[in-house]
C-alpha cells in the first residue's frame, strides 16, 4: 500500500508542478520533496495539511501521514518517495 501511495503521490506531484512550470526536458528527474512542498504548502508552515493536499496525495493522505498528526512533514514525504524509488 505504501508503494502504491508513493507512486500516486509522485505522479500527481509531477503533473501538478508541470502545470505551473514549463514542460521539463526529458532528462530531468521527478520533483524533489522540496519542490513538492514549495508547490503544495500554501501557507508555508513547513507542512502539507489535508486541505493543501491535492489529487492522489489527498486520497492517500493518511498513508503518507505516518504519525497521524493531520499534516505531512518533509520527512514523511521523503520516506514515501524513497520507498517508491527503492532506497
Amino acid at each position: 500500500m505504501l508503494k502504491t501511495a508513493a507512486a500516486a503521490l509522485i505522479l500527481i506531484s509531477s503533473a501538478a508542478i508541470a502545470q505551473e512550470q514549463p514542460a521539463p526536458a526529458p532528462q530531468q528527474e521527478r520533483p524533489t520533496p522540496e519542490q513538492i512542498f514549495a508547490f503544495l504548502d500554501g501557507d508555508k508552515d513547513g507542512f502539507i495539511s489535508r486541505e493543501e493536499a491535492r489529487g492522489p496525495l489527498a486520497d492517500f493522505f493518511d498513508n503518507v501521514d505516518s504519525d497521524q498528526d493531520g499534516k505531512i512533514s518533509p520527512a514523511e514525504l521523503k520516506t514515501v518517495m524513497d520507498a517508491m524509488q527503492g532506497r
